[in-house]
């Protein structure tokens, strides 16, 4: 988490560089526009911000390298392997974490919801 978090701020706290990242990923019709920032007080948003990360991770690698910064995780396979994990349990904890706000639930439905996780 902390490389991903590093990463994004160095793109997106950088007015500059986050301009130019958008514009790198509007040039080559990416499937999204932007990363989005983790804060620590949202939880959810960490899901969130894994999922887009790993998402855009060949984007990010060509933009780190035309900037010159060199992170050798986005290039270690096992560290690849660890994020997609971890985005996958964030995702899961996400989905969970939602059927248990609705409103007008029994108790025996949101049983229901933590028993199935």
């Amino acid at each position: 988490m902390k490389v991903v978090v590093s990463t994004v701020n160095f793109i997106k706290s950088r007015g500059l560089n986050h301009r130019q990242f958008k514009q790198f990923l509007d040039d080559i019709e990416s499937e999204y526009g932007d990363l989005l920032y983790y804060i620590e007080v949202r939880w959810l948003s960490r899901g969130l911000t894994l999922e887009r990360f790993l998402n855009l991770i060949e984007e990010i690698g060509i933009f780190l390298a035309q900037k010159q910064r060199d992170v050798p995780e986005l290039k270690s396979p096992d560290w690849l392997c660890d994020l997609a994990f971890l985005v996958d349990i964030t995702n899961h904890l996400n989905v969970l974490n939602t059927r248990l706000q609705g409103k007008n639930q029994l108790i025996s439905q949101l049983y229901a919801h933590v028993s199935s996780f």
